[in-house]
């Protein structure tokens, strides 16, 4: 029988393609029978694995031959977005997916997993999550085990135990630290709350450290005033892996709704550590304006508030008697020390006679902040207290601070301790009574300014020229003629600008007036 040219020609293409079919088939159709053979129609995980899931380790109820397939790629090789709803089919055919303990899954692998979990019924979740669950522990590739706790993370609530497991016993970093993230967005609960304190337990810091923020963010989210704070003064006392720290951050961040427990902790708890962190915190949360600062602020024609600058809040005053107490009464130094730091944010004359007595505390921290925080409290009852810390307290930097607060102290009576304060051993000590005698325009302050000229400091010359250049007093002008021949070019020019203030200089040296 004679074949046609056309017949031929019809029967070479057909085999063409049948081979070329066949030949892109069979490395997919290898893949699957290998993933079938590791993984048959059981849902039992081999004996050798090292946790016992149980019976519906994995899920797998695929009759014999369905698709173990992930979704396709899309053009650009990466892997199609996930339905908004899920049909029964989906899901069955999700649950159906065969794992192989050996095998690396990347996070994108489980996709259609993580859609059962966001959209399913509650049963078909609890089938997904069993099977990620038994590869989080079971598997033998890291990379599975990381992916696995990604995955998990979308529904973690009910996946708590397995993952601190793995936060806390995996041996691979990566499975470990995202085991510990995927926590974080399990909803707030006794067991949640009861594996983030064993995990800020554990030996990887980075777990310690994750578990500690979160449960510090799990625990702050639904604190209501009159809540037991023992939690707050736990965290707040812990300084291993910054606790402490980054518990003050976190009750800063959330201002007056959680300073009811700062101040609880402030009062009530026996850790030291926890009560100085509670009042820093609550010296945070409550800071704001003050009569002394709006003075300081127009005094400096300082602008509070400049274009895109929100006003800053007057202090809040409910950490005021809390504030005060722990100064007066705490055992602990650094707990009395913030406390007289934090008073004087407040800058509450209520606060002066508490302060002044602080002045006499036998821890030089103390008595320093107290003497700082005289400056901004309407100090006058203090008075008699700093005019004793600026002549004999042992330390230089109390007695410099005391001086500076008497400056603001509104009251003649503050001359004397600052013309004393003139003749102290530290160059500091004087060079800071020279710049607040300007600010009490008497004989006495303007003599004891002058006799300054000739201190031996630099500095202290320069202070006491430049203060004598603000009172702008005719009484100054022979010795500032004088200054203007200081070894120190500092001091000359200070002088000659003071002159210049007063109108002086263009008279005796030819300079123009400068008002």
């Amino acid at each position: 029988m004679r074949i046609s040219p056309v017949a031929t020609w019809l029967t070479v293409i057909a085999l063409l393609g049948a081979t070329w079919t066949l030949s892109g088939c069979r490395p997919q159709a290898e893949e699957q029978a290998d993933l079938e053979a590791a993984a048959p129609d059981t849902a039992e995980l081999p004996d050798e694995s090292p946790v016992n899931t149980g019976e519906a380790a994995v899920a797998n109820t695929a009759p014999e031959g369905d698709s173990a397939e992930i979704p396709p790629a899309d053009a650009e090789g990466l892997f199609a977005p996930e339905p908004t709803t899920l049909s029964p089919e989906q899901a069955q055919a999700a649950m159906n997916v065969h794992v192989d303990l050996d095998r690396a899954y990347a996070e994108s692998d489980f996709g259609p997993l993580r859609t059962v979990l966001r959209m399913g019924s509650d049963e078909q979740k609890t089938k997904v999550r069993e099977t990620l669950e038994a590869l989080l522990l079971s598997s033998h590739v890291a990379q599975t085990r990381a992916s696995a706790a990604a995955v998990l993370s979308t529904n973690a609530t009910g996946s708590v135990e397995p993952l601190t497991q793995a936060a806390l016993h995996d041996p691979e970093q990566q499975v470990r630290r995202q085991a510990i993230e995927s926590l974080r967005d399990a909803a707030s609960s006794p067991e949640l709350l009861a594996a983030l304190q064993r995990a800020g337990q554990a030996e990887d810091p980075d777990v310690r450290a994750t578990a500690l923020t979160t449960e510090m963010d799990v625990r702050l989210n639904t604190y209501k005033p009159g809540d037991d704070t023992t939690w707050v003064a736990r965290l707040l006392g812990r300084t291993q892996d910054d606790a402490s720290a980054q518990m003050q951050i976190k009750l800063e961040q959330r201002g007056a709704a959680v300073l009811p427990a700062a101040i609880d902790v402030l009062q009530t708890a026996s850790d030291p550590n926890a009560r100085s962190a509670a009042a820093c915190a609550v010296m945070v949360i409550c800071a704001g304006t003050s009569p002394k600062q709006q003075e300081f602020a127009e005094l400096s024609k300082a602008m509070i508030t400049k274009e895109g600058l929100a006003q800053p809040e007057p202090a809040n005053l409910d950490g005021l008697k809390p504030l005060e107490n722990a100064l007066a009464n705490d055992s602990s130094w650094k707990v009395r020390a913030i406390a007289a730091q934090g008073l004087g944010y407040l800058g509450q004359a209520s606060s002066a006679p508490i302060l002044g007595r602080a002045l006499h505390d036998e821890h030089e921290e103390v008595r320093w902040w107290a003497a700082l925080g005289l400056e901004t409290v309407p100090s006058e009852a203090a008075l008699s207290d700093l005019a004793t810390a600026a002549r004999r307290d042992p330390s230089e930097r109390v007695r410099a601070a005391a001086v500076r607060s008497l400056g603001w102290v509104d009251s003649e009576k503050a001359v004397m301790p600052l013309i004393l304060a003139t003749s102290d051993a530290s160059s500091a000590v004087r060079q800071a009574a020279a710049e607040e005698l300007a600010r009490f325009k008497s004989p006495a302050s303007l003599e004891a300014m002058v006799a300054l000229f000739k201190d031996p400091d630099e500095d202290v010359r320069w202070a006491a020229v430049v203060a004598a250049g603000e009172l702008r007093d005719e009484e100054t002008v022979p010795a500032l003629i004088e200054a203007m021949r200081d070894p120190s070019p500092m001091v000359a020019n200070a002088a000659e600008r003071a002159l210049q203030r007063m109108g002086k200089a263009e008279q005796r040296f030819g300079f123009e007036d400068e008002t």
